[in-house]
């Protein structure tokens, strides 16, 4: 089962860099509704913590908006603070566990900005970071007994994402 938490977790890799690294994504058809998070943004860059956060609370970019892009922020990095222990059992404590969300979320946001395919956020960096400890919380709370069906539950969400992905996604014409 090690082999497959590894595999899951290579490809996960992979497909964070092609689409939040890279901003290499289609759009994404669900009913009438197109959703694009693909290409470039820009902008001036956020040092501030909380604010983008707030900004989102108080409603000033949407609710939809607001929505994807907390819960997508939190929920970008579980996958690797579940998956990450369960791989590397004997190396992982949680100091360790804490760094490497700081590397992980930071190494993103650094990349995005360095690369001028994103704007850095200093509170995406907290939100991927807690997103991941997240993940790492519920590996530990999960009974031993649980972990390789959990694995395997979460290799068939990930099947079933790209799926989904791939059988509702257009091509920008524009780019």
């Amino acid at each position: 089962m090690n082999y497959l938490s590894r595999a899951i977790l290579l490809v996960y890799t992979l497909l964070l860099i092609k689409f939040v690294v890279f901003k290499d994504m289609d759009m994404i058809l669900v009913g009438h509704m197109r959703f694009y998070f693909g290409g470039t943004q820009t902008g001036a860059a956020n040092w501030i913590p909380f604010k983008t956060i707030a900004e989102y609370f108080n409603g000033e970019r949407g609710l939809l908006i607001s929505g994807l892009n907390l819960a997508g922020n939190l929920v970008l990095l579980f996958p690797i603070g579940f998956l990450l222990p369960n791989c590397f059992a004997n190396l992982l404590g949680r100091k360790v566990i804490l760094y490497i969300a700081l590397i992980i979320s930071l190494g993103i946001e650094t990349i995005q900005a360095l690369s001028n395919i994103g704007i850095f956020d200093v509170d995406d960096v907290l939100l991927n970071g807690i997103g991941l400890l997240g993940g790492f919380g519920a590996y530990r709370l999960i009974p031993r007994k649980w972990v390789n069906p959990s694995t395997i539950a979460f290799a068939l969400l990930l099947s079933l994402g790209l799926l989904f992905y791939i059988t509702n996604s257009a091509p920008i014409s524009n780019r």
